[in-house]
């Protein structure tokens, strides 16, 4: 996916993480949603080709994506494949790793996926400046960051039966498990040159979920899809907050929050599908039903029991007309939610348009019109305060309503020979988006979420790529692409209206000569302004070199090579709680990394029927601090 230069998709050789300009990247296999280790266990002599979907919206199950990359693979009708990878560090601990195998019989396939991540970096620190405006009084306080520990690893086991008989019907099974333990997410600073701070935070998740997928192939062309998930998601979170006067052996203020979560959810999802000759229809219904129940210990203990549903139904035409290609969808969906007698029930319309035309050889002009309802997240509707620290509290808002994303995208593109020019611009607006409201209570600072004015967003980024080009005699020895970008945020809160502007590029080079791959990336990130808060990314760098013989892959590579110590930040804009931010991690810089890659097959190909859908749930319903 490197090598191909997809516009606006970001690929990360080395972490091998995918990313695009307008969202996240759900990856997919023949149409089942698959992890980066299985794409990377993959080789490119069995991938027929590689289907990418630009802002794919609730079809695909997430509205928060960018894309859906769906790589089209040959299936064996009997024998399999084992792959091992592994990308670590020698001088750190950082380490990506993970095994899959695959054993095809007849119409079945079984399969298993197991892996590991892991971080550990030992010099972690924050630097904070904040502004209070109290109505009574204004102060400054100012963090100093001390070195502390981020320590976390991760364990994910897959298995995979599928069944399968062309033109009839395909069944698949899948069995995850997802653990996470993070037993240092750590802080310190000098507060003033008079308080220390410190912040412990450990977590541990475990996730297993049941996903049933039927397809039938019925005559004339009909399509019957359903889809079963049940996930279960356990939380439990422990965090210590103390201040200390430096002259001091005992600190004078302690927080702790302690929270045990049980989540249980079933997404339930049902699509019809017929073609004709010139036209293709669709209709679907899709359900999720959702319990949650946290119990919050320590300074301000609590329990939160939640439930909530969703309900929608849409119906899409898409068809070729002359030199015009359409799509057109409306749907309805139908939003309930409750927590402690409290209720509310939303409805909202769901329309999208999308258009595309040839308007001269090698040209394509498009655009893609939807509306898409945002549903609040349950950490954000949660009735519960606690306390962050002597001054900031959390507190949840169940009073939040669903809110609409009207979103607009017209883009061009241009090929001839092995280069592609593309220009794509994108507005968004968001009626009364659920964003952050800061207000002083008292002597403290309240953080919650409230349901503001709008949000908007324009983006324009015009994009380079050359793709296998031949140059000193060497033939696919070039691929290279730029990207340029310029986005405009408007945030109108109720009390508070923000605009920020903010210039970004992705620079990509990869030079092939016979087993030899150098591959090279330079990312400026673009700063993100949501409520009252800039996000500002990482400039991502890296280089790698990859040498490929036969069944075996060996790398050497560096994360960041120009910088010795990476950062990233965020800045308040807020009028009562200001601050600048920006956490520094030494171990990062300069990161030298090795990867291993090793493939091993057997047996014969055929084709399998793709499954079409794929639902998840990873949102814990516990409020953020």
């Amino acid at each position: 996916m490197f090598r191909m230069a997809m516009p606006r998709v970001f690929v990360d050789p080395v972490s091998k993480s995918v990313s695009a300009s307008g969202g996240g990247v759900q990856l997919r296999i023949n149409g089942v949603k698959a992890t980066q280790a299985d794409v990377a266990a993959l080789l490119p002599k069995d991938i027929v080709r590689i289907e990418l979907i630009e802002y794919p919206g609730k079809r695909y199950g997430d509205e928060e994506l960018g894309a859906v990359i769906d790589l089209i693979v040959r299936h064996r009708e009997a024998g399999g494949f084992v792959n091992f990878q592994t990308t670590n560090s020698p001088i750190v601990l950082f380490g990506e790793n993970s095994l899959t195998a695959r054993y095809n019989q007849g119409s079945s396939q079984w399969g298993v996926n197991y892996s590991n991540n892991y971080r550990s970096p030992s010099h972690v620190h924050t630097d904070v400046n904040e502004k209070f405006n109290f109505p009574e009084r204004s102060f400054t306080r100012n963090h100093i960051g001390m070195d502390d520990r981020t320590t976390w690893h991760d364990h994910s086991v897959d298995l995979t039966y599928n069944y399968t008989l062309p033109e009839k019907y395909v069944f698949n099974v899948a069995l995850r498990n997802y653990y996470k333990i993070a037993p240092h997410t750590d802080a310190t600073s000098l507060i003033d040159n008079r308080l220390i701070a410190h912040t412990a935070l450990s977590s541990n998740t475990y996730t297993p979920s049941l996903d049933l997928y039927f397809q039938r192939i019925l005559p004339r062309q009909q399509t019957l899809t359903l889809n079963l998930t049940g996930t279960l998601l356990n939380t439990a979170r422990n965090r210590r907050y103390t201040e200390t006067l430096t002259s001091a052996s005992h600190p004078f203020a302690d927080i702790t929050a302690d929270v045990e979560g049980c989540k249980r959810s079933l997404i339930l999802e049902s699509i019809y599908d017929r073609r004709f000759k010139a036209t293709a229809f669709s209709a679907g219904l899709r359900h999720y039903q959702m319990y949650d129940r946290n119990e919050y210990e320590g300074s301000s203990p609590v329990v939160s029991v939640m439930k909530q549903s969703r309900s929608s139904a849409f119906a899409e035409v898409q068809g070729q007309w002359h030199y015009l290609s359409y799509g057109i969808s409306a749907g309805l969906t139908r939003s309930w939610f409750k927590e402690n007698g409290l209720s509310h029930t939303y409805y909202t319309f769901t329309p999208t348009v999308r258009l595309s035309i040839a308007p001269h050889k090698n040209g394509n002009l498009s655009y893609r019109f939807s509306a898409d309802p945002q549903i609040p997240a349950l950490s954000a509707l949660t009735d519960v305060e606690q306390a962050v620290d002597t001054i900031f509290v959390s507190r949840g808002n169940p009073g939040l309503k669903t809110y609409n994303v009207y979103a607009n995208t017209l883009s061009y593109s241009y090929n001839v020979g092995r280069m592609m020019l593309m220009l794509s611009a994108n507005y968004a607006f968001h009626n009364h988006c659920i964003m952050e409201d800061l207000f002083a209570e008292g002597n403290h600072i309240v953080i919650r979420k409230d349901n503001q004015r709008n949000y908007q967003v324009l983006n324009i980024a015009p994009t380079l790529v050359f793709r296998g080009v031949s140059l000193f005699g060497i033939g696919n020895f070039l691929t290279a692409s730029i990207e340029c970008g310029f986005t405009r945020y408007w945030s109108k809160g109720n009390s508070y209206t923000h605009r920020y502007n903010n210039f970004y590029y992705n620079a990509m080079l990869m030079l092939n000569y016979k087993e030899f791959s150098l591959m090279g990336q330079y990312r400026q990130s673009g700063d993100r302004l949501m409520g009252e808060t800039v996000s500002k990314g990482e400039n991502m760098s890296v280089a790698m070199l990859v040498w490929h013989h036969k069944r075996l892959e060996l790398g050497a590579g560096i994360l960041f090579p120009f910088v010795n110590n990476y950062r990233t930040g965020s800045e308040r804009l807020s009028r009562v709680a200001s601050s600048t931010s920006w956490t520094y991690v030494r171990e990062t810089g300069n990161l030298f990394l090795l990867r291993l890659n090793y493939n091993f097959q057997f047996g014969k190909f055929f084709h399998t029927k793709e499954k079409r859908m794929h639902n998840s749930d990873r949102e814990d319903g516990l409020l953020g601090m």
